[in-house]
C-alpha cells in the first residue's frame, strides 16, 4: 500500500475520533478560545505535504516562531473549524472551500493565552498561496515521511515563569518546531501511526503553570 493510500485511510478515520477537551474552568478569565489547521495534500512520488508558518517579529504573540495557520475566534465565525480556515485564509490565502475538515485534535493551549483546537484539513492538490507578509515570514512544506522519522525527534527548553520548561520539538532538513505546535504535531503522528499518545495527559499535568501565568 502507498504512504499516500495509507495517509488518506487513516485521516478518515480521525472523523470516527472523540477528542479529549478541557474543563471550562481550569481556564483563567483573559483566555482566548482559538484554531489552527494541521492541512495535509498529495505530494510528489507518493508524499503526503504539511505547511508550517514562521510567525513575523511583529505579530502580537509566539513572533518569530514555526506554527500552523490559525488564530482567535470571531463572533462571524460559524465555529471553531470556521476559525481555523479563515485565519488560513488570511495568513495563506488557501480558499477554504478547497479543504475538507477531516476531524481535529484534543484540546490543546498556548502560553500566550489561548485555549487551542487543532483542526485537520485535506486538500486533493497543492493549494495556491497568496502569503499575509504582516503575519507571515516565510512558508515551510514539510514532507509527513520526514517527520515520522526517529531522528528527527528532539527536544527544546525555554525559561518560563522563572523555570526552564522542556517541550517536544522536530529538526528535520529544512524546518524546526518545538513547543504547542511540535507538541500538535507528535498527537497527529501517533494517530497517525496508531500509536499510544499521552500528550493530552502532559497538557493537563502543566495546568498548574496557568495558575501563575501572565498573560500577554
Amino acid at each position: 500500500m502507498s504512504f499516500t493510500t495509507r495517509f488518506r485511510e487513516r485521516l478518515a478515520a480521525l472523523q470516527e475520533r472523540k477528542p479529549q477537551t478541557f474543563p471550562k474552568h481550569l481556564f483563567p478569565r483573559a483566555y482566548s478560545r482559538a484554531a489552527v489547521l494541521l492541512l495535509f495534500w498529495p505530494g510528489p512520488d507518493d508524499a503526503v505535504e504539511v505547511v508550517f508558518t514562521k510567525r513575523t517579529e511583529t505579530v502580537s504573540s509566539h513572533r518569530g516562531q514555526v506554527s500552523f495557520p490559525g488564530g482567535v475566534f470571531h463572533t462571524c465565525d460559524d465555529d471553531m473549524a470556521a476559525t481555523a480556515l479563515r485565519e488560513t485564509r488570511e495568513e495563506l490565502g488557501i480558499d477554504p472551500g478547497a479543504v475538507t475538515i477531516m476531524g481535529r485534535l484534543d484540546d490543546a493551549y498556548s502560553i500566550a493565552g489561548h485555549h487551542v483546537i487543532p483542526y485537520v484539513g485535506w486538500t486533493d492538490k497543492a493549494p495556491e498561496m497568496t502569503i499575509n507578509g504582516g503575519e507571515v515570514a516565510e512558508v515551510i512544506i514539510a514532507d509527513v515521511r520526514k517527520l515520522i522519522r526517529p531522528e528527527v525527534n528532539t527536544t527544546h527548553t525555554i525559561d518560563f515563569l522563572g523555570k526552564p520548561r522542556t517541550t517536544h520539538a522536530f529538526d528535520w532538513d529544512g524546518g524546526y518546531v518545538w513547543g504547542l505546535t511540535a507538541d500538535m504535531l507528535r498527537e497527529f503522528l501517533n494517530w497517525l501511526n496508531d500509536e499510544p499518545c499521552d500528550r493530552f495527559e502532559r497538557r493537563l499535568r502543566k495546568m498548574d503553570d496557568l495558575a501563575g501565568m501572565q498573560v500577554p
